[in-house]
């Protein structure tokens, strides 16, 4: 092991013997045979160096495996291989010691220097052979090492034994027994070497390393990582692992199968999202959180190195392939005597230059793919986990920025995001970014390969290289001020990008009441014109790029022409073939990375501006920022326990969104004068007793809710501190968190049940069990105790039923009640319950307050309740409190509160205690021994996985993609700009072979080669001269007969041919974006169209965030990616068809390789393809379940931070990244199987181009095989281009087919039927006749309503009642046609609702849903976004619905506000998070006073609405709507009492139709509404309620066809 190891004395030997082997015969031959074998001290030292390049391998070996601590905790299974492998290396080093020993014993008649030659690799093979014996087995992980450097050591020998037998084959003075040693070395330095290279690798135990819920299997040797075989990478040999050879089965597999996510590989640890993050956070150790960049290099150092070593050689070696073209051609032009040999030694070179390119290009760019994975995992599950600790901004207020007015680095105010903007850092920015370490080697590759070329240049042309130089360096300024316009340029596009995914995002959130309120053509306005704005910034954006790529195409175009110019006009060269095209080449090599430098600071430009954004999310305020909490002590002889449990506060106060606390007194930062004042909340000091139920009242908008988050620490703390057992810590080394007297409470948990109840897309029992163990016993009695067993038994799964996004499929009392069960099942101590009583019936609030509430699993909690039920829930309560606009008006326990009278105050006026509930009153009971679904049941999912294309990208996605762009014409033009361009490139190489043909003084410089070679191409360029001769403008200047040329014709022809190639290239640029920008217009528009006009029931069974992922990922790789990829496949392909054509001319023997060669191509790219495709649709419909799950996280994060639940929303986070990072690492891991295999073939057609050239000497000119060459090394990268571009629009067009699916997707009826209009005045009476309704959700459901009939009359108010489930929403949506009839029909005003379109009719219907519903922007638009009416009109609806006073210009004291608006200009945060939700709910009614319509229906309108308010909005619905008919779904009975009449709905059937009075008091019906009163803990009351509805009427009339239909209904 010699040549190699001492790589310069190699080079010393065998280079000189080339040189030699070509002086034969001269004088110089045997002088310079004698001068390099002879004795000096330089070659000594030369011949020393291998021992001490083994040495340093060898301390390699000792330091990692010696001087690491790592233990063996896996033993993988020794193969067959592995157990003879090791004994046989050891013999095969043996034998390389014996014949280095005989070498040795033969060299000592030498002089020293070959002595030393001799003894190195004998005592380095002695050496090598006692490790191998004593070497451990490579299936440890430890000794993984030992195989690192047998293969070093192996591949240093055998590429020294090749070598030195090439040597020995030039030198004739050599023994045949030194020839036969030197090839047997050779061979068994290859044979160690591939044994070493096909040896699998240990496996690492990281990666069978399991957390939670991971499982590790091992079947038939293999091992599974959750049901997934894990990938072979993981124990690949070195040489699968070059090759990509591990892909083999995988790729194999997906060529008759269809690959899922349930065949493909599960990745090694490296690519897993819990492996990366965990290395990621292990660097803020050294690293501010912020310093995104030097984290990421911290954490992947390993690969980003790798990938600087490797590309950085590829580089390099790259640059002997022109060196040997230019040998070859200068051998070509003037053999000056030497040998034919010659020439198939730089044909061999390129040759070799192209394997080991290729092996070192696809080390580099899979080390870039990791990296890439990596950072994608690391980026989301920071934003996530930021996510998880961020303050909840939903209320905040952004302020409006005037049209390009730049934010100030300097902010006083801490930045914060909205969640448009949250959503687009996960799935844009983070995505971006992460893609940078795939290409960025090119970044610092650029300027290096650009100082080589000019070096390698100057070797060629001298000082006209510098002027080629000088004229790129003269760019530089233009390119940094372009730079820094794209910047800016960029950052305004990602924010006009942030604002329409906002609106998307909050059209997605509040379709359904844009439906109810027909406001469709509205919000599709609305969200064009931001995609208009959007557009207009990507139209700046891409016309900075058009100008930076000309900019580029043109530098070399200068570069070569001032270097031509200096050569030949200045320094008087004479251009030669080997300069021309050896320059030619070294041009084109130094414009890639021109060319690349432009995308890449556009690109890197994106980047730099995403991290800023990230950088900016990470700096937001997190709960808890700047607050001390202090350990407190605990006081002697008090248990440690007793202090944990406690909850309560000291003197406080509490502001939403003051910014951070500065001072360790948890004092905030002064609230900015110039901003509207957030709502504060003053609470004195005080305890809530441990272990009872304590209650919280007051009127809407007081603060109870904003109490419940002060509690939880959502609220900033201006002063003072709480008290809360999850975030308490006491001053004790050790103390138990287990509740001494009820062992099964942990002390440290809270468990929290928020307003709007935040409910997962999982089944009901996953959404109880929140990640906690299943307990059978508990869980059964929890659904007992929370009143869902009959709503379970409705269901047609049961407890295993999937709710959708939000529980959408669930109604509004059932998500309370699931919401409720899981704090109930949960363990913790403390229970916050926000209002969990608005939602749900009289009855059923009444069973939870017995059943649950007072129920033995509730038994020793401390539970703190808001609700406005205070009169059921006193009887059990020890602890009142009373808000009022933000501060405590009164609160202590019940006794004392009932000493001093407060109680009855706090109860309200005209009522006293005694109403209470009744405890003894029985209710009905619930078995809680029934039955749950088996586990192993099949059950229907509501959200169907994401549907995935299978086969190729089908014609008509092409069709309409092509067509939005500008159909025929674009394509015509876009081909036509294409086909000049690569006409005008190849006339650049033409022109140059003719320019040097003149110049060696040829009279016809085509007749040469075509005449002989390519007849058919001389006839064809003959004609097109003789042409050309007649044209009168040319023959003057061009075809002078008998006149030399001079150099500046040619330069000034070869200028004007470069320039219109830049112009063609232009042009084609510029029809390309126009096309793709009007085709990303026109798709955009069709989806927003489709989505709004989709029905209801689609946007059920589809999660928001596999819609925004559209809107999202999709619709960036339409607006810049689907186009660019689609013209760079058709440069491809006509650079191939040029290739193959020029080539072919030259030498016709080429044709045939090209068809072999080309044939290969097309099996490796057939079988590329059809895996390929697989894995990028495996990873598309992967990336919306991560989209999915943020949004969720966004919508209930601070129940997931009540419960302490971060990790396991992490985890969960971590299994969908790593979902969809398998599909995305595979599919670029077939792409390197295909590089490899390409170049590996590539490399043989640069060698039959090269000896076919050679074969071909007596035809063809130095010019020609310049050419030729040029065009063969073209041929190479255009068809691995094409197959990686043609999948890349394959790719790409799977956003464009995605975006298809939604363009098919099933449509609402017609908005408008023409000939079917109802009269502008419709409903006049609004008279309503439902007659044998049938209602289903789905075809193959059962019907939810089951044939109902009844009528309202005109301006009556009929309330509609019946247990959850009964059909009452269902009803509703069925008046708004969001459900068609099965069968049946409602008849309003005469007409049949289902033969006018749904805008006509729901314009005219007005609902107020129990899920109320804001969009951001004021109070106006929100109230009136159509501006039909004026301010007055807008005010007064607001007096009307108590949120404002009835004086607009009345003086409002800042801070709490008597009332909710002071102003119609004041702001709605997204959401309309800054208001409650009873005042969210009290802006809808105001909405429906506004609009006035004839016809009415209020679901649940004022559940979370206090009792008082809600008595005034009774009177004022009674006043206002005395000219509309009037349907309210209600549970508070009092709300319907005194009704016209009430329709009782069971199980889909009316039961009871009648006046209220009928039913209650005169006996009349069935007695279910009299049940349901009597249930209600309010019967008294509601009689009294009914006698006065009575009375206020003047009579006790009975509705005769209501008797009649109660009299039919009791039959």
């Amino acid at each position: 092991m010699y040549y190699f190891i001492c790589l310069p004395d190699t080079l010393f030997r065998t280079i000189p013997s080339l040189h030699l082997n070509a002086l034969k015969g001269s004088k110089y031959s045997q002088s310079a045979t004698e001068k390099h074998s002879s004795y000096s001290p330089f070659r000594i030292a030369l011949s020393l160096l291998p021992s001490c390049t083994f040495a340093c391998v060898l301390g390699f070996l000792v330091v990692r495996r010696w001087g690491s601590k790592e233990k063996d905790t896996w033993v993988s299974p020794e193969t067959k291989f592995q157990k003879i492998s090791k004994p046989l290396q050891s013999l095969l080093c043996f034998v390389q010691i014996i014949g280095w020993g005989y070498y040795l014993v033969f060299s000592l008649k030498d002089n020293a220097c070959v002595v030393i030659e001799a003894v190195s690799p004998f005592l380095i093979w002695c050496v090598v052979f006692i490790i191998s014996v004593t070497s451990p087995v490579y299936n440890l992980y430890s000794s993984r090492h030992h195989l690192y450097f047998f293969i070093t050591v192996f591949f240093l020998a055998a590429l020294d034994a090749i070598a030195r037998v090439c040597v020995l084959k030039e030198q004739s003075n050599q023994s045949i027994n030194e020839t036969y040693l030197a090839i047997g070395n050779a061979i068994v330095s290859s044979i160690l070497l591939s044994m070493a290279s096909i040896t699998p690798q240990p496996l690492d135990p990281k990666n069978i390393e399991t957390k939670n819920n991971e499982k590790i299997e091992i079947k038939d040797g293999d091992i599974y990582r959750n049901n997934l075989m894990l990938s072979p990478e993981a124990t690949a040999s070195v040489f699968e692992w070059i090759s990509f050879g591990w892909m083999n089965p995988l790729i194999y597999f997906g060529i008759s199968n269809e690959l899922t996510r349930e065949n493909i590989y599960a990745l090694t640890y490296q690519h897993l999202a819990r492996f990366a993050f965990a290395e990621f956070c292990e660097t803020l150790v050294s690293t501010n959180r912020k310093k995104i960049l030097l984290r990421i290099y911290k954490a992947n150092t390993g690969v980003i190195w790798a990938q600087f070593i490797f590309s950085t050689a590829a580089m390099l070696v790259g640059y002997l392939s022109p060196y040997f073209q230019q040998k070859l051609l200068e051998y070509i032009a003037d053999p000056q005597g030497r040998p034919i040999n010659v020439t198939y030694i730089y044909v061999l070179g390129m040759f070799g230059v192209g394997l080991t390119k290729a092996t070192f290009n696809g080390v580099q760019l899979w080390a870039g793919r990791r990296w890439n994975v990596r950072t994608f995992a690391m980026l989301d599950a920071e934003i996530y986990a930021k996510t998880l600790k961020r303050k909840d901004m939903s209320g905040k207020i952004a302020k409006e920025k005037p049209e390009g007015e730049e934010e100030k680095d300097e902010d006083t105010k801490k930045p914060f995001s909205n969640t448009g903007k949250i959503t687009n850092l996960m799935s844009v920015d983070a995505d971006r970014l992460a893609d940078t370490p795939s290409y960025i080697f090119m970044l610092y590759n650029a300027p290096f390969e650009a100082v080589l070329t000019i070096i390698y240049l100057y070797q060629l042309l001298g000082f006209a290289a510098i002027i080629g130089l000088s004229v790129m360096v003269i760019f530089f300024p233009f390119t940094a001020y372009i730079s820094k316009v794209m910047t800016q340029i960029f950052k305004d596009y990602s924010t006009a990008k942030d604002k329409r995914n906002d609106i998307v995002n909050e059209l997605l959130q509040g379709i359904r009441m844009i439906k109810y309120f027909a406001w469709e053509n509205n919000w599709k306005e609305k969200v064009m014109a931001a995609r208009r704005f959007e557009i207009k910034k990507l139209i700046r954006a891409v016309t900075i790029q058009v100008v930076f790529f000309v900019t580029y195409l043109t530098v070399p175009v200068l570069v070569s022409c001032s270097s031509f110019i200096w050569y030949t006009k200045v320094a008087g060269n004479e251009l030669t073939a080997s300069v021309a095209f050896v320059s030619i080449t070294l041009f084109e090599m130094l414009r890639s990375p021109l060319v690349l430098i432009p995308e890449l600071i556009t690109t890197l430009t994106e980047c730099y501006v995403c991290l800023k954004r990230i950088a900016s999310y990470m700096d937001e305020a997190e709960v808890g920022d700047g607050i001390i909490n202090e350990p407190i002590p605990v006081p002697e002889g008090v248990l440690p326990e007793t202090i944990l449990a406690r909850v309560g506060t000291e003197e406080s106060v509490f502001r939403w969104h003051s910014g951070e606390p500065e001072a360790k007194d948890a004092v905030a930062a002064e609230v900015d004068p110039d901003e509207h004042p957030d709502f504060s909340l003053k609470v004195p000091a005080f305890e809530f007793p441990t272990s009872e139920l304590s209650i919280i009242c007051g009127p809407t908008g007081s603060g109870k809710s904003s109490f419940l988050h002060a509690i939880l620490g959502e609220m900033d703390i201006v002063s003072g501190r709480v008290y809360l057992p999850s975030k308490t810590k006491l001053a004790l080394d050790t103390y138990s968190v287990i509740d001494p007297e009820y062992p099964s409470l942990a002390l440290n948990k809270v468990a929290y049940v928020a307003q709007q109840a935040f409910l997962q897309h999982a089944s009901i029992r996953d959404n109880i069990l929140f990640g906690q163990e299943f307990d059978p016993v508990r869980y059964k009695k929890v659904l007992s105790q929370c009143a869902l067993v009959k709503d379970l038994s409705i269901l047609p799964d049961g407890d295993r039923t999937e709710i959708g996004e939000k529980g959408i499929s669930l109604s509004g009392g059932q998500k309370q009640r699931v919401s409720l069960a899981r704090a109930v099942y949960s363990h913790a101590k403390t229970l916050l319950l926000d209002d969990c009583l608005s939602a749900v019936d009289a009855h059923t609030a009444k069973h939870i307050y017995q059943r649950c509430i007072k129920g033995d699993l509730i038994k020793g909690r401390t539970v703190i309740l808001v609700t406005h039920h205070v009169r059921l829930c006193l009887p059990a309560a020890k602890f009142v409190m009373k808000l009022e606009r933000g501060s405590v008006t009164s609160y202590g326990s019940v006794e004392s509160l009932r000493e001093n009278g407060s109680l009855v105050t706090i109860l309200g006026e005209g009522t006293n205690e005694n109403e209470a509930a009744d405890e003894d009153e029985p209710i009905e009971q619930v078995d809680e021994e029934f039955s749950l679904i088996d586990d192993n049941a099949e059950v229907n999912n509501m959200i169907k996985e994401e549907k995935s294309e299978k086969g190729q990208v089908k014609f008509k996605v092409y069709k309409t993609y092509f067509t939005a762009c500008g159909g025929w014409f674009f394509s015509f033009a876009l081909l036509s700009s294409l086909f000049i361009a690569r006409a005008f490139s190849f006339g650049e190489n033409w022109w140059l072979r003719i320019w040097v043909a003149n110049s060696a003084g040829s009279t016809n410089p085509n007749a040469f080669l075509t005449s002989t070679a390519a007849p058919v191409v001389y006839n064809i360029m003959s004609h097109v001269n003789e042409v050309t001769k007649n044209q009168n403008v040319f023959r003057a200047w061009v075809y002078e007969d008998d006149q030399p040329r001079s150099v500046d014709y040619y330069i000034l022809v070869y200028l004007i041919i470069c320039l219109a190639a830049i112009l063609f290239d232009f042009l084609r640029n510029i029809i390309l974006l126009w096309g793709s920008i009007r085709g990303a217009k026109i798709l955009f528009e069709r989806m927003v169209h489709k989505i709004i006009h989709a029905p209801m029931r689609f946007f059920d069974t589809t999660p928001i965030g596999r819609i925004l992922n559209r809107f999202g990922k999709d619709v960036m790789t339409v607006d810049m990616n689907v186009a660019r990829s689609a013209s760079h496949l058709l440069d491809c392909i006509t650079g191939f068809i040029a290739s193959i054509i020029v080539v072919g001319a030259i030498t016709p023997e080429f044709i045939i390789v090209a068809i072999v060669i080309g044939v290969v191509y097309m099996v490796i790219g057939v079988v590329y393809l059809r895996v390929s495709r697989q894995f990028k649709r495996l990873n598309s419909v992967s990336r919306s379940p991560i989209y999915s799950h943020f949004t969720e996280t966004l919508t209930g994060v601070i129940t997931i931070r009540a419960y302490c639940q971060e990790e396991k929303f992490q985890l969960e986070l971590y299994k969908k990244i790593d979902g969809f990072i398998s599909p995305f690492y595979l599919l670029w891991m077939s792409n390197r199987w295909l590089y490899a295999r390409i170049e590996f073939a590539g490399a043989f057609v640069s060698f039959f181009a090269g000896a076919f050239i050679v074969l071909n000497l007596d035809t063809i000119d130095a010019g020609m095989a310049g050419i030729s060459l040029f065009y063969a090394r073209s041929f190479l990268e255009n068809i691995y281009w094409i197959i990686r571009q043609y999948t890349q629009v394959e790719m790409d067009l799977n956003s464009v087919e995605r975006i298809q699916e939604y363009l098919e997707i099933e449509q609402e009826p017609p908005a408008s039927i023409k000939g079917s209009r109802p009269p502008a005045a419709w409903p006049t009476t609004a008279s309503v006749e439902v007659k044998d309704l049938v209602i289903r959700y789905a075809e193959d459901l059962d019907p939810v309503l089951h044939g109902i009939s009844f009528d309202i009359r005109s301006h009556e108010k009929v309330g509609v009642v019946g247990r959850t489930g009964s059909g009452k929403s269902t009803l509703a949506l069925s008046f708004f046609r969001f459900l068609e009839p099965s069968s049946g029909s409602i008849i309003l005003d005469g007409i049949d609702i289902t033969h006018i379109g749904v805008q006509d009719l729901r314009s005219k219907l007005t609902i107020i849903p129990q899920d109320a519903v804001l969009f951001s922007g004021n109070i106006r638009s929100n109230l009136d976004p159509f501006e039909e009416y004026t301010d007055s009109a807008v005010w007064e609806s607001l007096v009307r619905a108590h949120l404002a006073p009835e004086n607009r210009d009345e003086e409002v004291p800042e801070g709490n506000a008597t009332w909710a608006v002071t102003s119609l200009s004041q702001t709605v945060s997204d959401g309309g998070n800054n208001f409650s939700q009873g005042q969210r709910q009290l802006l809808c009614m105001a909405r429906a006073l506004l609009k006035n319509s004839r016809l009415i229906i209020m679901d649940e309108a004022t559940a979370s609405v206090d009792f008082e308010t809600d008595k005034k909005i009774q009177n004022t619905i009674r006043e206002e709507f005395v000219n509309s008919t009037l349907i309210c779904i209600a549970h508070r009975l009092r709300t319907i009492i005194d009704y016209d009449r009430v329709l009782v709905l069971d199980q889909g059937n009316v039961v009871e139709y009648d006046t209220p009075a009928n039913l209650l008091i005169n006996g009349a019906g069935t007695g279910l509404f009299k049940s349901m009163c009597e249930k209600s803990g309010e019967y008294d009351v509601l009689i009294e309620m009914a006698h006065q509805a009575l009375q206020r009427d003047g009579s006790d009339r009975v509705f005769e066809q209501a008797d009649q239909h109660t009299a039919n209904r009791q039959d």
